[in-house]
C-alpha cells in the first residue's frame, strides 16, 4: 500500500491523542477551588468522554495496522518473520515508554511521593496490571492491551489464518462471546460475590480487543475495495463485517433493556460507555473513508501521537500543582482554555522531542537489528 494512503490512518492517530489530551487535562483543572471560566470544555469532554473515544481509535488503528507488520511469507519464514515483527515493536514501544516511566516516577517523587521500588521494576515489562501492581501512570493499561493483541495476531499468522478475512471474524467473534460469557456470568452470579479485577475488565477488555480485529478486517475490505475486486468477503463475513459497528452503534439504545439485570447506579456509566464506543468507531468509519487528504499538520501530530499519549501527564500535571500551590500566580483565575492550550502546546513539544530524540534512532536501530 502506497504510503499516501496510510495518510488518513495517520491523522486519526493526532485526532485520537488530542481528545484523550483534552479529557485529561479538563478533569484536572476543574478541580481547582475555583471552578476555571470556560469549564464547558470539561462538561463536553466528560459528557461524551473524548479519552474513551480517543482510545477506540487507537484500538482500532492498532487493528488496520499491525496485522500488515506479518505479512503473508512462506512456511519456512514464519520464524524469521516473528523474530522481526517481536524485535521491530520492542524497539517501536519499549525506549519512548521507559522514558515516559522514568519521567513519572520524577514527576511523583518531586510532586508527591516516591513510587515503591518494586512498582518502578514491575512497570518496566508494561504487565504489571495483570500481577496486580498499580501503573506508574494511569494511561498505561491501553499498552497491556495492544500487548494481547500482538500475541493473538503472532499465533493466527503462526497457523497461517492472519490475512485471512474467516479466521479474522472467527476471532472477532470469539471475543464477543467471551463479552456475552463475562456479562452474563456477573448478572447471575449471588449479589455481593467478589470478583478479581482481571474479570472486572474481561468484558470491556474482550470488547477493546475485538475492535482491533474489526480494525483488521476494515483493512482487508480497504484493501480489496481499492484494488476493484470488490469487498472480497463471503456472505458470513461481510454480515459479520457490518453487524459489528452496527452493533456498537444501537449499544446505546439497548443499555435500558438491560434494567433488570443492571443496577441503577452502573447504568448510567454503561450507557456512557456505550455511546464512547459508539462515536469512538463511527469515527473510525468516517474518516478512515472520507478523510482522503488530511493536512500535513495532522500526519505530522500522527507521527508523534504516541509520545503525545505517553507523555501529557508530565505535563499537565505539574502545571496543575502550580496553579493550585500559587506558585503561579499569574495563572492563577486563567479560564480552562488557557490550561488546556498551555497542557496542550507542552504536550506537543515534548512529544516532538522525544519523537525525534528517542523514537526515531530507537526505529533506526531496530531496522538495523532486522536488516538480514
Amino acid at each position: 500500500m502506497p504510503p499516501s494512503r496510510f495518510a488518513p490512518i495517520d491523522a486519526l492517530r493526532g485526532l485520537a491523542a488530542l481528545l484523550v489530551v483534552w479529557l485529561h487535562v479538563t478533569e484536572v483543572f476543574v478541580q481547582l477551588p475555583v471552578r476555571p471560566a470556560g469549564s464547558w470544555l470539561y462538561d463536553i469532554a466528560a459528557a461524551v468522554d473524548t479519552g474513551r473515544i480517543g482510545v477506540v481509535l487507537f484500538f482500532a488503528i492498532s487493528g488496520f495496522v499491525i496485522p500488515s507488520s506479518l505479512p503473508p511469507t512462506a512456511p519456512g519464514a514464519v520464524g524469521p518473520a516473528l523474530r522481526v515483527f517481536a524485535v521491530r515493536r520492542f524497539w517501536r514501544l519499549f525506549p519512548a515508554y521507559w522514558a515516559s516511566l522514568a519521567g513519572a516516577a520524577g514527576m511523583a517523587w518531586w510532586l508527591q511521593a516516591p513510587l515503591p521500588l518494586h512498582t518502578l521494576l514491575a512497570n518496566l515489562g508494561m504487565l504489571q496490571g495483570w500481577f496486580g501492581v498499580p501503573d506508574a501512570l494511569g494511561l498505561y493499561w491501553s499498552l497491556r492491551l495492544e500487548w494481547v493483541f500482538y500475541v493473538l495476531c503472532a499465533g493466527l499468522f503462526c497457523a497461517g489464518a492472519l490475512h485471512r478475512p474467516g479466521a479474522l471474524a472467527g476471532a472477532l467473534v470469539a471475543c464477543g462471546l467471551v463479552v456475552v460469557g463475562a456479562v452474563a456470568a456477573r448478572a447471575w452470579a449471588p449479589p455481593g460475590t467478589a470478583w478479581p479485577p482481571a474479570l472486572v475488565y474481561l468484558p470491556l477488555y474482550s470488547l477493546f480487543i475485538a475492535t482491533m480485529f474489526w480494525g483488521a478486517l476494515f483493512r482487508r475490505w480497504h484493501e480489496l475495495r481499492a484494488s476493484g475486486t470488490g469487498a472480497g468477503f463471503s456472505p458470513g463475513v461481510r454480515v459479520l463485517f457490518w453487524l459489528f459497528p452496527l452493533g456498537i452503534g444501537l449499544g446505546p439504545l439497548c443499555v435500558p433493556l438491560l434494567q433488570h439485570w443492571v443496577p441503577a447506579a452502573a447504568a448510567a456509566p454503561l450507557w456512557k460507555m456505550a455511546v464512547a464506543q459508539a462515536l469512538g468507531l463511527g469515527l473510525f468509519l468516517l474518516l478512515a473513508t472520507r478523510w482522503r487528504q488530511p493536512g500535513r499538520l495532522w500526519t505530522w501530530l500522527g507521527r508523534v501521537s504516541y509520545s503525545l499519549y505517553l507523555f501529557h501527564p508530565l505535563v499537565f500535571y505539574p502545571l496543575f500543582v502550580a496553579v493550585q500551590s500559587g506558585h503561579w500566580p499569574w495563572l492563577a483565575g486563567a479560564p480552562m482554555a488557557a490550561y488546556l492550550a498551555l497542557s496542550l502546546l507542552g504536550s506537543i513539544a515534548l512529544a516532538a522531542a522525544v519523537y525525534h530524540g528517542i523514537e526515531q534512532p530507537a526505529l533506526r536501530w531496530s531496522r538495523r537489528l532486522t536488516a538480514r
